[in-house]
Parts: C-alpha cells; sequence; structure tokens
C-alpha cells in the first residue's frame, strides 16, 4: 500500500462484431487487439493489412466485397490467436494469493 511506483491496470482484448464500417478498415490493435501480453500486435497488424491487401486485389479494388472477404477470412485466425492469449494469460496472472505462492515457490508452467 505505500509503494511509491505501485502500477495497477487490466489486460484486454478487443472483439468487435466486424472491423469495417462504410470505407473505413482497421487492422492490428485497433480491430483486434490479442492483448498487451501476447506479444503479437506488429504480427497481427500485418498480417491484417496483408489479408486486407489481398481482398482488395482478389475483388479489384470494390471496397464492399473486398471487406466482406476481409472480415470473413481473417476472423478465425484472429479469434484462435485471441483464444491462446487468454489461455497464457490463465496461466501467466494467478488470480488468489494461493496461487501466486504456487508460481513463485513452482515458477511458470506451461
Amino acid at each position: 500500500m505505500n509503494a511509491p511506483n505501485f502500477f495497477f491496470d487490466k489486460f484486454c482484448q478487443i472483439k468487435m462484431p466486424s472491423w469495417t464500417k462504410g470505407r473505413v478498415a482497421l487492422v492490428g490493435d485497433a480491430g483486434y487487439c490479442a492483448s498487451p501480453a501476447a506479444g503479437m500486435g506488429g504480427s497481427l497488424a500485418i498480417i491484417g493489412a496483408t489479408a486486407l491487401a489481398d481482398a482488395f486485389e482478389q475483388h479489384n479494388g470494390n471496397f464492399e466485397l473486398a471487406f466482406e472477404t476481409y472480415n470473413k477470412n481473417l476472423r478465425p485466425f484472429i479469434e484462435e490467436v485471441q483464444t491462446e492469449a487468454v489461455e497464457m494469460l490463465d496461466k501467466l496472472l494467478p488470480r488468489t494469493e494461493e496461487e501466486i505462492k504456487q508460481r513463485n515457490s513452482n515458477g511458470f508452467e506451461f
């Protein structure tokens, strides 16, 4: 309680039903952040941008069809990554004092 450098935050994921609206498309953390602890932010941004570019090429620049393809084709991969991030956080972040003691004495078990 008296620590001068204590920091507290929560881990969040971005889960959206669609990453596009009108003529706007989101990629990376803006659309589907796995979590700050996943270490995949840059990779997901590149993968998402590539999926979006591929969809535009496939549909000859028709943004409505490209957006539909982008949302449909990338979603299974993003959902898998987000699920794995939650599973990893469950292992890394103990929820009780007993779990903290067990982690501190046994180390991380993956």
